[in-house]
């Protein structure tokens, strides 16, 4: 009984929210089988009429009979027409009600769909109030934002944008009017300035060199002069020989006076800063066998010969600290902290095969190679992204990669996982990591920025 019910309560289909269950279908096939029966009755009913009505005509003599007959179809269609008015009037009865089923259901589909409508509309409402606040709290945050960087950064803005302005009309005039001249110039003046590095790099080895052998010349003629007073004293302080009436031979009086030290050299002693501790000479045997007063009366020059070395020593000290940036326009300090001793520096470059964004930064060695070049830039990268690649090496991981045509190449990770950068293949795992540990000992000690798009 109640798979019975279930199957008669199941819904078949929906029209709008009406459902129409099998027991509707049900109720409408029975009633398409009266119509039918009904119809067909009506056929037959005419059928026989028109047969008796034959029959009448070609028998009289049965005309009371048919008569009868008739009286009796008669009662019957009468019964039939009866059957079939309340039939038509149920089926009207039934349409009248589909028809107000479907105009009920038709105001309720019209109410949703206004009710939808209405809802749509405050939904719109709504999220148009919700876009409008979070635009003006947006608007107001960078509002204050703007106010707050206002202070600090807007002469430099204002300075950098009349500069982008120029420099951009001038690069676009000459960009349109001669790209392949512009790369042939820039890769000239590329090679020219290495080879001014490497010049001057050359310069300032051979000016060291120089240097030292300077040094180490006036600590050996110091050392000599030294010796050379010491042995002077130690003479003066022997017991005078007795005076002779053999006189002496002229070499010997010669050899005398050219033994004899000179005194401008003492002077000249002074002047000069001395390294006395790294003086290899070795002192006369003479020198060792001073009195105690003739000692102390030696420490005395000692001293002030030590002064003015010591005097000298401060700029030998400062050339071992990292030498600061050059002051040119076109230099830009990082931090003020001391660079590591890697050293290295960040040059900010132009990408002219990339209109849209033609800024990019490099990380070079000393001795000028690209270590790490950036993605490109809309504007000139700042401090702020520089320092960001710095604390994303720091924190990040580099890992080696082998390539399907057995190369090695490094690659540069975030402390989140993010690729950040790929550099060049090698044949060799060693030179590819040896490579990926210049990059992190590079980026930490690099500590100005170059910018080689500002012509001095």
């Amino acid at each position: 009984m109640d798979q019975f019910t279930n199957l008669m309560t199941t819904e078949l289909f929906k029209i709008g929210d009406a459902s129409f269950p099998f027991w509707a279908l049900l109720v409408v096939a029975i009633g398409l089988i009266v119509i039918i029966a009904v119809c067909g009755g009506c056929a037959t009913a005419k059928h026989n009429k028109k047969m008796k009505a034959q029959a009448a005509e070609n028998a009289e003599a049965e005309q009371a009979a048919a008569e009868q007959a008739a009286q009796e179809e008669a009662a019957r269609k009468a019964a039939e027409e009866e059957a079939a008015r309340k039939a038509a009037e149920e089926e009207a009865a039934r349409k009248a009600a589909e028809e107000e089923a479907a105009r009920k259901a038709a105001e309720e589909e019209a109410a949703r769909k206004a009710a939808e409508e209405e809802a749509a509309r405050k939904a719109a409402e709504e999220e148009a109030a919700r876009k409008a606040a979070e635009e003006e709290a947006a608007r107001k945050a960078a509002e204050e934002e703007a106010a707050r960087k206002a202070d600090e950064e807007e002469a430099a803005r204002k300075a950098a944008e009349e500069e982008a302005a120029r420099k951009a009309a001038e690069e676009e005039a000459a960009r349109k009017a001669a790209e392949e001249e512009a790369a042939r110039k820039a890769a000239e003046e590329e090679a020219a300035r290495k080879a001014a590095e490497q010049e001057a790099a050359r310069k300032a080895a051979e000016q060291e060199a120089a240097r030292e052998a300077a040094e180490q010349e006036a600590a050996r003629k110091a050392a000599e002069e030294e010796a050379a007073k010491q042995q002077e004293v130690a003479a003066t302080q022997a017991p005078a020989p007795k005076k002779s009436t053999t006189r002496k031979p002229a070499s010997a009086t010669k050899k005398a006076e050219e033994e004899k030290p000179a005194e401008p050299a003492a002077e000249n002693k002074e002047e000069e800063p001395v390294k006395e501790k790294k003086s290899t000479t070795k002192k006369p045997a003479s020198a060792t066998k001073k009195p105690a007063a003739k000692k102390a009366e030696e420490k005395k020059p000692a001293a002030a010969a030590k002064k003015p070395a010591e005097k000298k020593a401060a700029p030998v000290k400062k050339v071992e600290e990292p030498a600061p940036a050059p002051e040119k326009n076109n230099i830009i300090l990082l931090t003020d902290e001391p660079a590591k001793p890697a050293g290295g520096r960040y040059v900010i470059v132009t990408d002219d095969t990339n209109p849209v964004k033609p800024y990019k930064f490099q990380l070079k060695a000393n001795n000028g190679q690209v270590l790490y070049e950036s993605e490109g830039y809309k504007v000139k990268p700042k401090k702020a992204s520089i320092n960001a690649f710095k604390k994303a090496v720091e924190q990040g991981t580099i890992a080696i990669d082998k390539e399907k045509n057995g190369t090695f190449r490094y690659k540069l990770y975030k402390a989140d996982g993010t690729l950040l950068g790929v550099g060049e293949s090698y044949s060799a795992k060693a030179r590819a990591e040896s490579s990926a540990e210049s990059v992190k000992a590079f980026a930490a000690s690099a500590n100005f920025i170059e910018d080689l798009t500002i012509e001095d």
